[in-house]
């Protein structure tokens, strides 16, 4: 299996993931009892999680597109 394909499953996993937990959290919390959302996480512990994340996604898919343009391209570019 060639990279490409592998990204291309990457973020169909990504996205199918994401709609999930957003298709959950609606079924979820969409009749809340309470006028508040509910604090079992922190919300600063959450944001900096929900940064991380796809910063790391965007390093892991970017450091291999990069060696390859680099690397593989065998010309001169001046």
């Amino acid at each position: 299996m060639n990279g490409v394909l592998i990204i291309v499953w990457l973020c169909a996993a990504i996205a199918v993931a994401v709609f999930a937990t957003m298709i959950g959290s609606i079924i979820t919390f969409r009749k809340s009892r309470r006028g508040y959302p509910p604090t079992s996480m922190s919300g600063k512990a959450t944001e900096i999680l929900w940064a991380l994340i796809p910063i790391a996604i965007v390093l892991v898919t970017a450091i291999p597109a990069v060696r390859t343009i680099v690397f593989a391209g065998g010309g001169d570019y001046r």
